[in-house]
C-alpha cells in the first residue's frame, strides 16, 4: 500500500526532533479544539452570531475559537458554549502508566 507522503514526512521529522513532536501535537490540539466549539455549534443548530448572543459575546469571538490557528481558548469560555449548545463536558486527564481521571464538567 502507498503511503501517504504527509505521513511519512511527519513520521521522519517526529523521530528527529522533540520539538517537532511537541509542536506538531499542539497544532493537533488546536484543530480539534475549534472542531469540537464548531460541531458543537452547528449540531445545536446556531450560527456564530446566536451562539454569540446566548452566552453574552461577538460573533467574533465565535469565529476566533473556531479558528484552528487561535491559541487562546478557556475553560470557562467552553463551558459556556457547551451549556449554550446542550452539552456535557468532561475533562479527561491521563498519565502513563496509571493515571487515568475523567470529571464532568457541569
Amino acid at each position: 500500500m502507498k503511503r501517504d507522503r504527509h505521513a511519512e514526512i511527519v513520521e521522519q521529522r517526529s523521530r528527529r526532533s522533540v520539538s517537532y513532536r511537541k509542536t506538531y501535537a499542539r497544532t493537533l490540539q488546536q484543530i480539534d479544539l475549534a472542531l469540537l466549539v464548531r460541531e458543537m455549534r452547528e449540531d445545536a443548530e446556531l450560527t456564530q452570531t446566536e451562539l454569540a448572543r446566548k452566552i453574552g459575546t461577538t460573533q467574533s469571538v465565535i469565529a476566533r475559537l473556531e479558528d484552528a490557528e487561535y491559541r487562546g481558548q478557556s475553560l470557562p469560555m467552553l463551558e459556556r458554549i457547551a451549556a449554550a449548545c446542550g452539552v456535557n463536558l468532561k475533562l479527561h486527564a491521563e498519565k502513563k502508566p496509571h493515571f487515568d481521571r475523567e470529571v464532568a464538567l457541569v
